[in-house]
């Protein structure tokens, strides 16, 4: 029970300082449950000097956040470092990314559609369009989840603690992924040991996964082709059916089952992305998500395709 004391009366109670920094940031908030981001508007957001804009979409975790940024031609991001994690996929545009690590030494990567890129943590920072067009990347970070423990920006952004062992990893493996070349039916894409989990999963054409269910939240975002998801909680709740395609960023709520269906008559893929990779799971779920049989992974189960719903087999064309 709250304390209703008149001492305690003026606190505040919760609150949620990742939600109050992102308001405080002037730059458009979209929330849906799926947002196209090539459609998305955006503004100048004065602390990466390029326009941009903050997505969340309908069952996110706790744990990401995604931010839009759009380059016009020629032109930077900001210089910036960050002690949060980040992936950025390229959506559209062509240019290259500058890192300067912790002992000033430089390092950076080309890149262009379906680029996907790991910054190392705590190195500063710049994004360049070298295109005759604007460039558009959507970065998925756990900048929330810091805010939520720290509650402090200045902590997380102006931070000089060196974090050399951490980048050096990163250097050694590489800083990007292109998505656009041929990949595994399942593909584990993080680099280095980013915390950000970047896991691909392919369908092949008039084909459809298994029914999953994993501990928290993620991002799902669309790869290549088209195709949607079906979401449930049990064997007789109702279906949420959640269309996407290249661009189109949507979330997976926690302890729900997800069955991603391809009715085309080509391949399609998709990314799904949570806190917690191969490298440096986190958390006890994702350890077992990735193969590791020694842990308890409450809540993480698969429906063989002999259990199931009925309602649900229907949309399988295989």
């Amino acid at each position: 029970m709250t304390d209703m004391t008149p001492a305690n009366l003026d606190q505040k109670y919760l609150v949620d300082p990742y939600v109050n920094w992102a308001k405080s940031e002037g730059v458009p908030i979209v929330a849906a449950a799926a947002i196209d981001l090539f459609a998305v508007e955006t503004s100048p957001w004065a602390r990466f000097g390029v326009k941009g804009a903050i997505c969340h979409v309908d069952g996110r975790c706790d744990y990401l956040t995604a931010f839009l940024f759009e380059i016009a031609p020629g032109k930077s991001t900001t210089p910036i470092r960050h002690l949060y994690d980040e992936c950025l996929y390229v959506l559209d545009g062509t240019g290259v990314s500058e890192f300067v690590l912790s002992d000033g030494t430089r390092h950076s990567v080309t890149w262009a559609p379906k680029s996907l890129i790991f910054v190392p943590v705590n190195a500063s920072c710049t994004h360049k369009a070298e295109g005759a067009s604007s460039a558009r990347l959507i970065a998925l970070n756990d900048m929330r989840y810091l805010m939520g423990l720290y509650r402090n920006e200045t902590f997380i952004f102006n931070n000089d603690a060196p974090m050399s062992a951490r980048q050096r990893k990163a250097v050694e493996a590489g800083f990007e992924v292109n998505l656009s070349r041929q990949m595994p039916q399942q593909a584990a894409l993080s680099r280095g040991d980013s915390v950000i989990g970047a896991d691909l999963t392919t369908l092949a054409a008039k084909s459809a996964g298994l029914a999953k269910r994993q501990m928290q939240g993620s991002h799902l975002l669309g790869v290549t082709g088209e195709g949607y998801t079906l979401s449930f909680e049990s064997e007789t709740s109702d279906i949420v059916k959640t269309d996407w395609q290249h661009g189109v960023l949507t979330g997976l709520p926690g302890m729900t089952f997800h069955q991603h269906f391809n009715a085309h008559a080509a391949p399609t893929s998709l990314m799904t992305v949570e806190l917690g990779s191969l490298a440096s799971p986190m958390f006890r779920s994702r350890r077992a998500a990735y193969g590791d049989t020694d842990v308890y992974a409450s809540g993480h189960e698969i429906i063989p395709r002999a259990n199931e719903r009925a309602d649900i087999s229907k949309h399988r064309l295989d």
